[in-house]
């Protein structure tokens, strides 16, 4: 009997002791909406794609809320917002450049997304289109079209904005001078400052917080905007480059050797201390430190900060002044256009009776 007493308290105390640990290994929650710092992945198993870095559909929200191209530039090179792209393997975000498209039709006008690291070395990210039924429509219906390299075939974000006024197809389909950036890899404007890229997980949990429901619609065959009626090209179709540091969804040749015989990568908080090299020209150099300003700001049509009235940014961060006011929600637009993967639905193709769009004067000289 008083063996099986000792046995009972034994029972009991071991009991006590496991259901402690348990208690103690339970996660601590956090305020922080993500980490500032992110761990470095093993070079030995790459997770770092270039389709996962720059968010084309959340592009849709800053085409909504700019006033023309190089505002729009501006929106895709924040340092808190969608670009987390590095192709050149520097752990440095590549500098998302915006040019027209020199082709045009009175029905049709185009953008061009691209990184530029030299004369020859130029690797499209995306084109965006913008169609009119008739051009007297106040607004557009608007697609954007991930390059196949870097985003495979038939990758498409959608919407209908042609019954409404948006700025920046009001201004791309008035006469204005062709907006084509002067900027580029360590040739940047005087606002911008080269930044760490974090790893994808930290990412997607950034955009999804800034920009809850983005306003395009994913799909692989465009209903808004008729393939067939699009005849103007961009002006970088077809280019791209050889040395990708990063998974494509569909390489060239020349893209799938070189990251086979390149593998690995380290993508993560990188030190601004730290010494630059360029991967792409092989020289040893701290450029990305204290990466060159353009000082001709106000000459190539891109004044500083200072100048501006103040920071434009990133047009959700609560923290920053808006220079215009913020423009009212779509009626149109399909809520939660969200997850590629979970349908989304077409937006709505109505056409309407459209008031004649004002335009602005003429346009920002590169």
């Amino acid at each position: 009997m008083r063996y099986l007493k000792l046995s009972a308290a034994i029972f009991i105390i071991l009991s006590f002791l496991i259901a402690c640990n348990k208690n103690d290994s339970q996660p601590i929650a956090t305020t922080e909406p993500y980490p500032n710092d992110a761990a470095i992945i093993d070079p030995a198993r790459d997770d770092y794609w270039a389709k996962d870095n720059f968010d084309l559909q959340r592009v849709g929200n800053y085409l909504e809320q700019s006033d023309d191209p190089e505002e729009f530039e501006r929106y895709l090179n924040d340092d808190d917002g969608i670009n987390n792209l590095d192709l050149n393997g520097d752990g440095y975000a590549d500098y998302v450049s915006v040019e027209e498209f020199e082709d045009r039709d009175s029905n049709s006008r185009g953008l061009s997304l691209f990184s530029r690291f030299g004369p020859d070395l130029i690797q499209e990210i995306a084109r965006i289109f913008l169609y009119r039924d008739q051009p007297n429509y106040p607004g557009a219906r608007f697609l954007i079209n991930g390059n196949e390299q870097l985003y495979g075939d038939n990758y498409y974000y959608e919407t209908n904005w042609q019954d409404r006024p948006i700025d920046l197809a009001t201004y791309l389909f008035n006469d204005h001078e062709r907006y084509q950036s002067p900027y580029y890899y360590d040739n940047y404007p005087s606002w911008y400052e080269a930044y760490p890229i974090v790893v994808t997980p930290v990412y997607r949990t950034r955009i999804e917080q800034l920009y809850p429901q983005p306003v395009f619609v994913y799909t692989t065959a465009p209903t808004v905007v008729n393939l067939s009626q699009i005849k103007i090209k961009s002006p970088h179709e077809g280019k791209w480059m050889d040395k990708v540091h990063a998974k494509l969804a569909k390489p060239t040749k020349e893209q799938a050797e070189f990251i086979k015989t390149n593998p690995g990568r380290k993508v993560g908080k990188v030190e601004k201390s730290a010494k630059h090299v360029d991967t792409l020209r092989g020289d040893d150099k701290p450029g990305r430190v204290d990466p060159p300003r353009s000082d001709r700001g106000d000459e190539r049509g891109n004044p500083a900060k200072s100048d501006r009235g103040a920071e434009r940014g990133n047009p959700n961060k609560p923290d920053r002044q808006e220079v215009k006011p913020q423009k009212q929600d779509n009626p149109g637009k399909s809520p939660g256009a969200g997850n590629p993967n979970k349908g989304g639905g077409n937006p709505n193709k109505g056409a309407g009776n459209p008031d004649k769009g004002g335009g602005k004067g003429g346009g920002k000289k590169p």
